[in-house]
């Protein structure tokens, strides 16, 4: 402001229409001298602050003058991330080492946990094993013996049952009647035995007269039990006129030594085989007559059947 109170403000020169401007709204003030002083302060404020942002702009300037150049940014930039990256890469390493140690330590007790619990099941498998086979040994040793003990007392009853039988007489295709009875019966087998093989079969030479089971649709064989063996010897001396009749006597022979003789038949060193006085006899293709039991083996029987008759000759020789 100047001595005489009037604005050093600056004459405005307009080129050009002058801007629209909106009509101002009437303010009631209690002055025009207040309302004048008011707007010089106003300007005189505006003033002083567009000065110190023209200062604040010019050391801007000198300050973007001092700034680093757009790849000196960049660089810095990424030496930066890099820098912090690695720190971060560090501390991750790290937390993983020990996390790994952790771990690792963790796994190694529990593989000494274990291996500890292994060796202890490993001695007990041992100290199992050799208490199993120390058992399964004593148990082959008393099956074996009970395996022997088993194949006597089958020979022993298979004897026994066959002794039992030694007296009884089988004929083989005798028809048989509907109404058949024991009366009729023992009177078809005497009638036959006289008129065929002329044999007088008693009334007190029998124990027993019946049929026994056979294949279906055949003559059910006839089991005769008699009193002693002459009454049978007497009988079964007659074989040959029988069997030209159309009938078979045979002996009562077990299911055992039936199954022998069957065996016998089969293999292809034995060309016949039969049931005589209670036991079984083979006859080789060598023509050696041999006896055999339910449990033999026949290729080792006659093995040693040789062998025997081959040290007799030698022992006799000398």
């Amino acid at each position: 402001m100047s001595v005489n109170g009037k604005s050093d403000q600056a004459h405005l020169n307009f080129k050009g229409q002058k801007p629209q401007t909106k009509p101002a709204t009437k303010k009631q003030c209690a002055d025009s001298n207040n309302s004048s002083n008011t707007s010089m302060e106003e300007l005189t404020n505006i003033h002083t602050q567009l000065e110190a942002m023209t200062n604040g702009i010019s050391e801007l300037r000198e300050d973007l003058k001092s700034m680093l150049k757009r790849e000196e940014i960049e660089e810095l930039r990424k030496n930066t991330v890099s820098t912090i990256m690695k720190k971060i890469e560090e501390s991750m390493l790290k937390r993983i080492e020990n996390e790994v140690k952790n771990r690792t330590n963790t796994f190694k007790e529990q593989i000494a946990g274990l291996e500890f619990e292994i060796g202890q099941l490993k001695q007990t498998i041992v100290e199992l094993k050799s208490s199993t086979t120390k058992s399964i040994t004593e148990l082959e040793t008393q099956v074996g013996k009970l395996y022997d003990t088993n194949r006597e007392a089958l020979k022993l009853a298979n004897y026994n049952e066959q002794y039992s039988r030694k007296n009884n007489v089988k004929i083989l295709n005798i028809i048989e009647s509907s109404n058949e009875t024991e009366t009729s019966l023992t009177q078809t087998v005497s009638n036959i035995l006289r008129t065929t093989a002329d044999v007088e079969l008693k009334r007190e030479d029998i124990i027993a007269i019946h049929r026994i089971p056979t294949k279906k649709g055949a003559i059910r064989p006839v089991i005769i039990k008699l009193r002693n063996n002459n009454a049978k010897s007497s009988i079964m001396k007659k074989r040959t006129p029988m069997k030209t009749k159309g009938f078979r006597l045979v002996d009562d022979v077990t299911k055992r030594n039936q199954g022998l003789i069957s065996r016998l038949l089969l293999h292809p060193d034995i060309k016949s085989a039969w049931f005589f006085n209670g036991s079984v006899f083979g006859q080789t293709t060598s023509d050696e007559r041999i006896k055999f039991d339910i449990f033999d083996n026949v290729d080792n029987t006659i093995s040693d059947f040789r062998n025997r008759n081959r040290k007799l000759k030698t022992g006799s020789s000398m």
